[in-house]
């Protein structure tokens, strides 16, 4: 719903600020006053291209600027352009004769599209086919999806995570035809790699045992001469400290019942002893193990040299060469069996079958709705004097898996007898379309949750009963969604909630638009213009009282 509207130096219109607060407003005046110029201010909030000459002759800037109420449409696409949404939606938009275009959406910066796509979810302009939310087919399906009961919105819910799932499985049945196409090319290669791992039987840890095998082996001779050097000197020493420690030790025995100094004394000789008599036996069994074996010396350092080397080509430990030596095997192994490819095969099956039984029970409730939705329609035309129009509400099956079902939906439309069905944006005549939006808007209004619905000069080659219609569809259609209404009709005129008279006047050689609230006596004196030109006579301006009293 637009609060206020403000445009600065727009051709004739110097500046005008309106303060709407009705949901039904009608804007009046002679032919020329500057009616459509407020039109294209409202263009430029809803993203219409500018041109600099539409820039007031002498300004520097042009200016339209609106408030509107936010509903939960224009939030969303808020969020899409990571804009914080607000109580109101505020849209400035300022464009210089430089060329420069600034576009303010809530006090942030937003591209041309962007400020597009949030307005398509608050107005729709009727007359003017690019605006028109309910001329464009890719959103007919949602429109009659918005009448789905909760039974069919479950539906919907399932069948787009149904197709979700089955993307995402074509995805990696995908991408495992694409790897297994790749190692089937590089099998060769892994299989040589797997055999010269396998060849060289590693165990994790081993290159530490064999670097410590191979210090010994190395150094066997250094090592023997040490150790036997040690075993004679701990068994024929000079001083034979094992008999000195025997001595010392059965000794102090014999006095260590006389106190507690002499038994810890005793204890501690005890354990020097035995541990001296441990690194005794200790050394000797070394000395036995030790040998200077030159075959084994070779094995080794040959099996260093190669665990050297395929650490250079398959990691840096061991650990990571048979962690690689696993990866290899499951490469090899994949080319030869494509259980995972069959498992997921199987899975498609079923969601295909699950999405054609979903699809199938939403179909039915879309056929239900749109046969309603194609009676309502046909007899809002009918109100509106378009006897002959036939409406239809066309499914049209796809032929791949989709996320909204199995269909499409596009509205047709005949208006004369004989003539084929088309779309509705085909429809060329100002009259028809007006009319045609009217009756579409009476059914969906409920549901499109489009704020605001300009007409402009619904009117136009209409006169009569079906003008008299026509505003009292408005006046309806009001309820439910805010109407502007440009119009040159007393009865539509009439009907409004609130009323601006637009006039030119010429001051200082400058030809200037005016914009006027019209109180009660005002909208008297217009609707008497309206009804008789500038003919003034007291039975025209009684028809106009009637007429804002509604009783006509």
């Amino acid at each position: 719903m637009l609060k206020e509207l403000r445009i600065k130096n727009l051709a004739i219109i110097k500046e005008i600020n309106l303060n709407i607060k009705e949901k039904f407003i009608v804007l009046t005046g002679e032919t020329g006053a500057g009616k459509s110029i407020i039109l294209d201010g409202i263009n430029l909030l809803i993203g219409e291209k500018v041109h600099t000459d539409m820039i007031r002759k002498d300004a520097d800037v042009l200016l339209a600027e609106g408030v509107f109420n936010i509903n939960s449409d224009s939030i969303e696409k808020l969020e899409e352009i990571n804009i914080e949404p607000d109580d109101e939606l505020i849209i400035k938009r300022t464009i210089e004769t430089a060329g420069k275009n600034k576009i303010l959406c809530n006090d942030s910066r937003i591209t041309l599209s962007g400020l597009k796509n949030v307005m398509k979810t608050v107005v729709d302009l009727v007359g003017q086919h690019t605006h028109q939310m309910l001329l464009d087919k890719n959103q007919h399906l949602n429109l009659i999806d918005k009448y789905l009961d909760d039974e069919g919105e479950v539906l919907k819910k399932d069948i787009r995570s149904i197709h979700s799932r089955y993307i995402e499985i074509n995805s990696k049945i995908y991408n495992i035809e694409e790897e297994i196409k790749e190692l089937r090319e590089k099998k060769d290669y892994y299989q040589f790699q797997l055999n010269e791992i396998n060849k060289a039987n590693l165990i994790e840890n081993e290159d530490v045992i064999l670097e410590s095998e191979y210090k010994i082996l190395f150094n066997a001779g250094k090592i023997k001469d040490n150790l036997t050097d040690s075993v004679l000197k701990l068994r024929n020493g000079d001083t034979n400290i094992m008999s000195m420690l025997s001595s010392v030790k059965h000794n102090i025995e014999k006095i260590s019942n006389y106190s507690e100094e002499f038994s810890k004394v005793y204890d501690k000789i005890d354990e020097i002893y035995y541990d001296i008599e441990e690194v005794f036996y200790s050394i000797d069994n070394k000395l036995e193990d030790i040998e200077c074996n030159d075959n084994r010396l070779s094995e080794v350092v040959e099996k260093l040299d190669i665990i050297k080397k395929l650490k250079l080509k398959y990691g840096f430990e061991i650990k990571e060469i048979l962690e690689y030596k696993e990866i290899l095997k499951n490469k090899i192994a994949l080319t030869e069996n494509n259980s995972e490819i069959d498992i997921l095969n199987k899975e498609k099956k079923i969601l295909e079958e699950e999405h054609k039984n979903n699809s199938i029970k939403l179909t039915e409730k879309r056929r239900k709705i749109a046969n309603d939705i194609e009676y309502k329609i046909v007899k809002e035309l009918s109100d509106l004097n378009m006897e002959n129009i036939k409406f239809k509400v066309h499914f049209v099956k796809l032929a791949e898996m989709n996320p909204t079902g199995n269909e499409n939906i596009e509205f047709l439309i005949s208006t004369n007898i004989g003539e084929d069905m088309k779309p509705l944006s085909k429809i060329v005549s100002g009259g028809e379309i007006s009319r045609i939006m009217l009756a579409l808007k009476s059914v969906f209004s409920k549901v499109d949750n489009i704020s605001l619905l300009i007409f402009d000069e619904i009117d136009t080659g209409i006169g009569g009963e079906t003008v008299k219609k026509i505003a009292n569809k408005l006046d309806e259609l009001s309820k439910y969604t805010q109407i502007i209404c440009i119009t040159h009709s007393p009865h539509i005129a009439s009907r409004a909630k609130q009323h601006f008279y637009i006039e030119k006047k010429i001051v200082d050689n400058e030809t200037i638009t005016y914009v006027n609230e019209l109180d009660n006596e005002g909208r008297i004196n217009e609707i008497s213009r309206m009804l008789s030109g500038n003919t003034k006579s007291e039975i025209v301006r009684e028809h106009a009282i009637s007429l804002l009293r509604g009783e006509e």
